[in-house]
């Protein structure tokens, strides 16, 4: 079993990680994919709304998922598929929580996996101008045509596998792990967890503007901030560096976007102080600097060191082209 294993991508619906509306499989056995599996989902119900930007992203509506199957068929289906191998996936933490929530969302059991992290593992063995997905892909001669499919992310999250092994010599994830410094994750089992019963929601599209600005506003300075990941790539470059965001970010809300930093590693904050490395410089209200940026601007005047980036730029340390 330890020459074989699993790439997975997840799609969602919004930006609740348990919203699971897409999910591909490729099953990879003596370095060569021997079968793939993929469905659309129909998202559980706390969660099964389409927003607008992630429609925007994969092209997945509600529609689209009026009668594919629900999570627990679907969990059925991918742990058979997986067949207590490890997992794989682009940006991994992402994938992993996803499939975490979605059965927290059901009261849902779930098996312990081993996973890599493919965007990891291509900082230790590929020197790219970025990390994401269709870089690295071109680099290892694999074209993605259908990017933010999850059966095309999945295959091409597979293929790199597949190019690093053969970089580095290896034929087993533990031994690449050992050889290239990648440390493999572990996500632990879920338990099933009961459930009040509940009236199923109809999987609908989000009613934009129903939340405006201010109160956007109010939920993320509620949000407390999570705490830098113990599982993060120490080769990241927001690696143990401490992150402001300024203004509103196009592809994903602020509390989103701290899980994300904290993932990588870093320290995601709400204010710029002397402490801050990175502030990033999103859309505001009223289309100039923020005081926020200012305030950076000011601290890089007396010489502290803070790099002043835009969301691409962010979104390229993550190793993530949007949500």
């Amino acid at each position: 079993m330890s020459h074989t294993w699993t790439a997975i991508d997840f799609e969602t619906a919004n930006q609740d990680r348990g919203s699971v509306c897409a999910v591909g499989l490729v099953r990879v056995s003596g370095g060569r994919v021997v079968d793939r599996f993929t469905t659309l989902i129909r998202p559980p119900d706390p969660v099964a709304f389409f927003s607008r930007h992630n429609t925007a992203v994969h092209g997945i509506t509600a529609a689209d998922v009026a009668h594919a199957p629900t999570w627990d068929r679907v969990r059925d289906q991918l742990v058979e598929f997986a067949r207590g191998g490890a997992l794989v996936a682009h940006n991994a933490p992402f994938d992993m929580g996803a499939l975490r929530q979605a059965c927290a969302h059901t009261g849902l059991a779930l098996p312990a996996f081993d996973y890599a992290c493919t965007l990891a593992l291509s900082r230790r063995t590929w020197d790219l101008p970025d990390h994401r997905l269709p870089t690295v892909s071109a680099h290892v001669g694999h074209t993605v045509t259908r990017h933010h499919r999850a059966d095309a992310d999945a295959e091409a999250a597979a293929h790199i596998m597949i190019a690093a092994m053969r970089r580095h010599g290896t034929d087993t994830l533990p031994e690449l792990s050992r050889v290239s410094g990648l440390r493999l994750g572990r996500l632990e089992a879920v338990a099933a967890t009961p459930l009040a019963p509940a009236v199923p929601a109809p999987v609908s599209e989000e009613r934009f503007g129903r939340e405006d600005r201010f109160g956007r506003w109010q939920r993320a300075a509620q949000a407390p901030l999570p705490e830098p990941s113990a599982d993060a790539d120490p080769a990241g470059p927001l690696y143990g560096r401490t992150v402001c965001v300024s203004g509103d970010l196009r592809a994903m809300d602020k509390p989103e976007v701290w899980k994300r930093i904290a993932e990588a590693g870093g320290r995601p904050a709400k204010n710029v102080t002397k402490k801050t490395d990175v502030l990033v410089v999103a859309d505001s209200d009223h289309g100039g600097k923020t005081s926020k940026h200012r305030q950076a601007e000011a601290y890089a005047a007396k010489g502290q060191r803070i790099d002043i980036i835009t969301e691409p730029e962010l979104l390229g340390r993550l190793g993530v082209t949007s949500v």
